[in-house]
């Protein structure tokens, strides 16, 4: 069994009116950690700086990178687990705050500077400090946090049981080679009501849903130091070529080059500032 992942800091276990408005939680584990579901009374926002992280909402997967940062809505139940040893931040924002932000989660890439200021708030908030300094710090990382750009991009999951089968099974083994018209067979629906309610549902295409999940599966078995060939062929692949020209276009990163950065000390604070383009 994995251990349990925990980033919540002491004082939210029994809130008050007095509360900062921004306190921090932090972790450094060297082995694969899971949180079961669960929600926050207070917005999120989580970030790593070393690692991956992935989180399951109920609509959709999201895996967080070094450097990243995704916004969770206060109340919004998610399960999370590391791939590897992770290092990250997590902030906990008050809810007179949350209104700045969008009611949805989104991820960010963080700046050098937001990164460091967010680091620095996690720590020194974890055990209840807060002070003038502290408080005039918060402001500037939240003015930095709003400036960032926002994505969407995430595994969007679909609600219809039969297509949430299939989903489920290609997240499992997304190197499966069925064709589209197997995997339509798989839900039990004709190849066109597949082809639309998946799209209807996803808002992505099967053949880029799929891709999707390959990559997201290959960056998941990089951040375990996996070897890329064996990663490669394991998410579909033949072709090691093709999939680091594929991962590259959707990552920003050769496949090596993020197996490393995963395993760095300061991915979240190198100055390269990629980010995953849409999938397509």
């Amino acid at each position: 069994m994995y251990a349990k992942l925990t980033m919540v800091p002491p004082q939210l276990n029994n809130e008050h009116d007095e509360a900062p408005w921004l306190v921090g939680g932090y972790a450094r584990q060297e082995t694969r950690r899971v949180a079961d579901r669960h929600s926050h009374q207070r917005g999120q926002i989580l970030g790593i700086m070393a690692g991956v992280m992935g989180l399951r909402t109920d609509k959709d997967y999201w895996l967080i990178g070094p450097g990243q940062a995704l916004w969770l809505p206060p109340g919004l139940p998610h399960t999370a687990s590391s791939h590897g040893a992770v290092g990250g931040w997590s902030l906990y924002v008050g809810l007179q705050r949350c209104g700045d932000l969008p009611s949805a989660p989104f991820l960010v890439q963080g700046t050098p500077l937001m990164n460091a200021q967010a680091d620095r708030l996690s720590r020194m908030t974890f055990e209840g400090l807060w002070n003038p300094p502290l408080a005039r710090l918060a402001e500037t990382f939240w003015d930095e946090f709003l400036s960032r750009p926002h994505a969407t991009l995430s595994l969007p999951l679909p609600s219809d049981r039969r297509l949430r089968r299939v989903a489920e099974a290609l997240s499992e083994h997304p190197g499966d080679p069925r064709s589209q018209e197997a995997w339509a067979g798989f839900a039990g629906m004709s190849l066109r009501s597949f082809v639309r309610h998946f799209s209807g549902e996803t808002g992505l295409p099967f053949s880029v849903w799929r891709q999707r999940v390959r990559i997201l599966n290959a960056q998941e078995q990089l951040a375990r130091a996996e070897p890329v060939t064996e990663v490669a062929l394991s998410v579909g692949y033949e072709s090691l070529g093709a999939f680091a020209s594929t991962f590259r276009r959707l990552t920003g990163y050769n496949p090596g080059e993020y197996s490393r950065l995963c395993r760095s000390q300061d991915g979240g604070l190198m100055g390269k500032d990629p980010f995953p383009a849409p999938v397509g």
